[in-house]
């Protein structure tokens, strides 16, 4: 039952992380892997310079809002100095206190065709045609400004809190509306006289993955309150991507977290040049489409169906380590030198719940087995032999193996009188008695109990088990029996007058010893000449005598008292056997 199920479990696994993964309903695991494993760093554009509205900044000017003089002064200035593109990251979507700020902000607008501004929209709903998202309402900067500067959205929409996907655009009623890091790009590919690139692989939700350079910091960038002041070189903004935005704490929520570095916050301004890199570059990070995805998990799972029901539980952890360190080095080479996202955190999670299945499987197997050994063995065998298969893993299947061990046969000679004389129920409580004895005796000694043939006895010595001196132990055990019968037949002869007397039969050999019968029903048993001589034997020996073949004899004779019997021509066998009666046995 237990392989049966390692391996229609697996299958099942697989089809509901199939559904799973198709309907992408465990994300946290793959952006832990793609935060943690496929990202790395690589160099900033030397043409995207950060102003930062920093410490400096608010130091020499104040809190924030500040004038809007200081900010057309700085459009000013970064116009003069020959910058290709200069995006303000803030809003200003209201006009001041101060009309004659608004007016220089105006006036310094109107002379560049080369400012972008932000704006804001307000989501209503997932446009499902267009694949973008519906404007309920677009906020731009107040009436003058936005006639005279090009306009992108600033709205972010982080990834479970962390800022790995951005949008391009979104619709506003019959028009569409491009984010202010895509205007930028464009305002600036076509101040160097270049064709934007119009055509940006989005994901279903319109949105692309963003290859970050590196941590907060990485890109080149000054202090706003320095370029007011015209503190740098003319040719440091030459051609250059410009962008203004807040640079210090204090400005809003213009701050989010990025995979680079979860410990410390990058500042809009920041991830913005960042989405203008990707866009300068021409290189987007796209989604391995659902079938690449679902190919992954399939081929890990036609793995686990080969091989699990083939292996222990610490092989097939290795399988499973291995297999998973083999997909994390092929989604890494995907994303780095082809830029493809492919989902595997479903995969991952497949892999390691077939493994805890397996080993699941694989305990209650083992407990199963040991139950069944228990089941087969414990009535004829000692507690401490039964624990010692148990430990030795013998195979219980069907079949069998040759191996030199030593049988016994014991049979109660006068029973037959004595039962065609008595109630039945006496009989039995007699019987019961004669056989307890044997099998005590058997146990003792390390034997195993093959099986009752009525009122006789078959046991093994040296099987399942390995037993030592087996021959002897077999011998010890017969005399038990012929010990312990001396009370229990001076009682029945006292009260019924009948002598009922052990006659035991020994002999040692090769023989096939394991499981044998039908799928359905087994008998762990022997077979052989040696079985065969051992029951010879035991029909050859006189009442209360132990009759051993010389076989066993030359592994014995060391710690017996024997009589030889001389050679007995055995039925069906066409040699006679030297034998001998056993007289005493030492130690016992």
């Amino acid at each position: 039952m237990y392989k049966k199920l390692k391996i229609l479990l697996p299958a099942v696994l697989l089809v509901i992380f199939g559904v799973v993964q198709y309907f992408e309903l465990l994300p946290t695991i793959d952006n832990a892997i793609h935060d943690n494993i496929m990202i790395s760093e690589r160099p900033p554009a030397d043409n995207i310079i950060i102003v930062g509205m920093d410490e400096r900044s608010i130091n020499e000017i104040g809190t924030w809002p500040w004038p809007r003089i200081f900010m057309a002064e700085a459009i000013n200035i970064l116009t003069d100095m020959g910058a290709a593109v200069i995006g303000i990251n803030t809003l200003y979507e209201t006009h001041s206190a101060f009309p004659e700020y608004d007016s220089a902000l105006v006036t310094a607008a109107q002379g560049t065709d080369r400012l972008v501004l932000g704006g804001r929209g307000i989501v209503s709903m997932f446009h499902e045609p267009t694949n973008l998202i519906e404007l309920e309402h677009y906020q731009l900067p107040f009436d003058e400004l936005a006639d005279v500067s090009v306009v992108g959205f600033l709205n972010a929409i982080p990834d479970y809190g962390v800022m790995r996907r951005t949008l391009t655009s979104m619709r506003f009623g019959d028009i569409t509306v491009h984010s202010f890091p895509y205007e930028v790009y464009r305002t600036y590919r076509r101040a160097m006289g270049q064709e934007p690139i119009e055509d940006i692989p989005l994901d279903k939700n319109g949105q692309f993955p963003i290859r970050y350079v590196g941590s907060p910091g990485s890109f080149r960038a000054v202090s706003l309150w320095g370029v007011i002041n015209e503190e740098y070189y003319s040719s440091m903004f030459r051609d250059a991507i410009v962008l203004i935005g807040p640079y210090a704490v204090g400005f809003g929520e213009d701050n989010f977290t990025t995979p680079m570095n979860r410990n410390i916050i990058t500042y809009g301004v920041e991830i913005n040049a960042n989405i203008i890199q990707n866009m300068l570059e021409g290189v987007f990070l796209v989604d391995a489409p659902w079938w690449l995805n679902l190919s992954v998990m399939t081929v890990s799972g036609l793995v686990v169906l080969l091989f699990f029901q083939r292996l222990k539980p610490l092989s097939s952890f290795f399988l499973i380590a291995g297999l998973i360190v083999a997909i994390l080095i092929g989604i890494y080479l995907a994303y780095n030198h082809f830029h493809i996202i492919v989902r595997v955190g479903d995969t991952i999670v497949f892999l390691a719940t077939c493994y805890i299945t397996n080993l699941v499987l694989s305990i209650f197997s083992v407990q199963n087995e040991k139950q069944h050994i228990r089941e087969l063995f414990g009535r004829f065998v000692s507690p401490e032999v039964v624990n010692q298969i148990i430990l030795g893993g013998v195979d219980i299947q069907l079949g069998g193996v040759v191996k030199e061990i030593t049988a016994l046969f014991v049979d109660i000679r006068g029973f037959t009188a004595f039962s065609e004389s008595n109630p039945p129920e006496k009989v039995v409580e007699i019987i019961n008695r004669y056989l307890g004895l044997t099998s005590r005796s058997i146990q003792q000694n390390n034997g195993t109990i093959d099986k009752y043939i009525g009122d006789a006895t078959m046991a093994l010595f040296n099987a399942p088990n390995d037993v030592k001196n087996h021959a002897l132990c077999a011998v010890r055990a017969a005399w038990a029996m012929k010990k312990g019968s001396v009370a229990l037949h001076d009682e029945i002869l006292s009260n019924y007058g009948v002598d009922l007397q052990f006659g035991i039969g020994i002999n040692t050999g090769s023989a096939v010893v394991g499981n044998m019968g039908s799928d359905f029903r087994m008998d762990y048993t022997a077979i052989g000449d040696a079985i065969n001589t051992a029951a010879r034997l035991e029909s050859n020996a006189s009442k209360g005598e132990i009759v051993i073949s010389d076989a066993t004899y030359q592994q014995v004779k060391d710690y017996v008292t024997v009589t030889e019997l001389g050679y007995l021509n055995l039925k069906n066998k066409k040699i006679e056997i030297l034998v001998y009666r056993v007289d005493d046995v030492k130690g016992v």
